[in-house]
């Protein structure tokens, strides 16, 4: 980071209350997550669509479906590489 090179130390914008709704949604999903012993399973579209009947979000379902797979795809490469 530049920032922290120069001695700075960086100062991340506030997210949005629309960043916070979809963040607050992957962790929920996320905590309900299975794990077959080699590491954590991807979200399916199911869960994800009965998470957002469930809990009546506010976010429309097309782009909750697209974001939470995004949110999940770089957990599941943290995670592998983390191991």
């Amino acid at each position: 980071m530049v920032a922290r090179k120069l001695g700075l130390e960086p100062d991340p914008p506030a997210p949005t209350l629309v960043v916070m709704l979809y963040l607050e949604a992957f962790y929920s999903l996320s905590r309900s997550r299975g794990n077959n012993g080699y590491g954590p399973l991807p979200l399916s579209i199911n869960e994800i669509s009965a998470w957002h009947r469930f809990t009546g979000s506010p976010l429309e379902p097309d782009a909750l479906l697209y974001v939470a797979q995004q949110l999940d795809e770089a957990y599941l490469t943290w995670a592998a590489n983390k191991r």
